[in-house]
């Protein structure tokens, strides 16, 4: 008996399946209601997109707002199965839900996975259909982050279409680093799509250069208006650097300025997301390019400053997440340095070593998640203008080797 009810129950296990009739018909139910107000909200014009494409197949998307999964699933009438941060799989009772709903596909954000593919390559073979950002987080500047040639590695594995979608208008509409959508233009479609056959055909590396070449933002260079009169505030999330007297940490924002507080740096960030010198000097045009100097300017401090502080924050929430459960530890302080980060917890304080952690990476807004052995996770949450990115920035200067 014993023998016969393990037989079944092993059988069970292998014909459970990922894609369920159940998913289309939600999708089926909420297409019509996203569709409708992200045309009032964003003023998205979104392609339909389902005869361009064959089941099964595996879509690619650039990631810039908070909403771009279920703008992505409204080009479509079948149920969309998306790679998503195992982050979101901690959430009590929503994460239940939305495995029921819709069931993504979890994916770590500190190493690769292989139980990722092979969940992947399970619904692939079910018939349905993938989508992944691969840039693995939302755009912060307004610039894409890097792709890895894994990335391209994985498209090879899944031997279906690719389909490379792209959403524009989405950095200028939604800012990461912002607190408000903005009016202006949104589109979204499917921008090319590879055939199984050429992809046969294509290398890693030519597959990784069509991708990135597709998917590339440009938001910043299309020169589209969008209108909120107090863009500027919490741009302090992402800057954390003054060009002008090269100071860290004294940024603040209002409206649509953003200024020192150890100089007479000014500059407003226009409704086409240029940045514009008002008083002191910038030779940044935009966010990106910002981006860019700020991290040249703490590679060069980080070169010869191993032991200081360089940042600190205070009065922060902190908490663990092993085994997809959240435990609080409380409010806590953070120091960073060039070789990690202090936390100084209420009974006892600890040093994180960048070298000795498997990543780190931020979570919407004002959070970052640094990855420790035996899968467990230190979330660090800071106030609304907490600026999370330094910290990111320091981790991987380390990990350059200065």
């Amino acid at each position: 008996m014993v023998g016969v009810d393990l037989a079944k129950t092993k059988n069970k296990q292998k014909t459970k399946k990922w894609v369920l009739k159940r998913h289309a018909i939600v999708c089926n139910l909420l297409r019509p209601i996203f569709k409708l107000y992200f045309k009032l909200k964003y003023k998205l014009t979104v392609s339909n997109d389902e005869k361009k494409i064959s089941s099964p197949a595996l879509i690619m998307s650039n990631h810039s707002t908070t909403m771009d999964p279920f703008m992505l699933g409204c080009s479509f009438l079948r149920p969309i199965y998306y790679i998503s941060s195992d982050d979101l799989f901690t959430i009590p009772v929503a994460s239940r839900l939305i495995r029921w709903l819709v069931n993504p596909i979890p994916k770590s954000k500190s190493k690769s996975d292989f139980g990722t593919i092979r969940t992947t390559l399970k619904v692939l073979k079910e018939g349905g259909t993938v989508a992944i950002f691969p840039e693995g987080n939302r755009t912060l500047f307004g610039n894409n982050w890097g792709i890895d040639i894994s990335t391209a590695k994985f498209v090879k594995i899944c031997k279906v279409p690719l389909v490379l979608y792209k959403i524009n208008g989405g950095y200028g509409a939604d800012p990461r680093w912002g607190n408000k959508i903005r009016k202006g233009k949104m589109t979204a479609g499917v921008v090319k799509v590879i055939s199984e056959k050429e992809i046969e055909d294509l290398t890693p590396e030519q597959i990784l250069s069509e991708i990135k070449s597709t998917l590339t933002t440009t938001d910043l260079y299309e020169g589209t208006k969008f209108k909120y009169r107090r863009r500027a505030e919490f741009l302090e999330r992402a800057l954390y650097y003054c060009e002008n007297c090269g100071s860290f940490n004294s940024l603040e924002t209002h409206k649509d300025r953003i200024y020192c507080k150890n100089c007479d740096f000014k500059a407003e960030y226009s409704e086409d997301l240029k940045l514009l010198p008002i008083s002191g000097n910038l030779t940044a045009k935009d966010t990106a390019e910002y981006y860019t100097k700020q991290k040249e300017a703490l590679r060069n401090i980080v070169k010869t400053n191993n032991d200081c502080v360089l940042f600190s924050d205070t009065n922060l929430k902190a908490r663990l997440i092993q085994d997809k459960k959240r435990h609080k530890l409380g409010k806590v302080d953070m120091f960073g340095q060039a070789n990690g980060v202090r936390v100084v917890f209420k009974r006892e304080e600890k040093f994180y070593f960048f070298n000795n952690l498997y990543g780190a990476t931020i979570l919407g807004k004002r959070k970052i998640n640094f990855y420790l052995d035996g899968d467990k996770t230190l979330q660090i949450k800071g106030s609304k203008r907490f600026n999370a990115i330094k910290y990111l920035h320091l981790f991987e200067l380390d990990g350059e080797n200065l």
